[in-house]
């Protein structure tokens, strides 16, 4: 039972840090154009 529930702590930590990352990537490609436009 008590691995069970550690298994389903990582498995909350894994999706939170797949979330992060995709967060990160969308805002990066929304902010991306933006900062390229400014540059060139």
């Amino acid at each position: 039972m008590a691995s069970k529930t550690k298994r389903d702590e990582q498995k909350k930590k894994m999706v939170r840090v797949v979330a992060l990352v995709a967060c990160c990537a969308l805002l990066l490609t929304a902010i991306l154009p933006y900062i390229a436009s400014s540059l060139f």
